[in-house]
């Protein structure tokens, strides 16, 4: 029985009526995204575009916010971003690259004051009206 991949829109010679993927790593990708419903045939390129894309925006908007996009830790830190929503990476190497991209963020943006979140101002302020009752 032919049938269309749900996750990357290959025709596939399915063995029961129930197959809904055209392989291991497009069952894989499935699971990770928790489920894939299908509107459009997409590659698997395209699932992993559109996860890391995300993360390359943070990670720019980051250290751009904090005046070290265009320095190497700045670079490097985009370069991990990008490799982490590669498809030919493994699990293990993803989290190893998260990891790394987690200390050079940190190594990038040492010394930069952000402006500070609200929600972290207002708990800050709940928890000394605590201390003062």
């Amino acid at each position: 029985m032919q049938r269309s991949c749900d996750v990357c829109g290959q025709p596939f010679t399915a063995q029961k009526s129930t197959a809904r993927y055209c392989s291991g790593k497009c069952r894989a990708k499935a699971s990770d995204l928790g489920g894939v419903e299908r509107k459009q045939p997409r590659s698997l390129d395209d699932l992993d575009e559109m996860r890391a894309a995300g993360l390359i925006e943070a990670v720019e908007r980051d250290l751009a916010a904090a005046g070290r996009l265009n320095t190497v830790l700045g670079q490097q830190a985009l370069l991990l971003a990008r490799r982490i929503g590669s498809p030919v990476d493994t699990g293990a190497s993803v989290a190893s690259m998260s990891r790394e991209l987690r200390e050079v963020m940190a190594r990038a943006v040492d010394g930069v004051p952000f402006a500070a979140d609200p929600l972290d101002e207002i708990a800050a302020r709940r928890a000394a009206k605590l201390t003062r009752d």
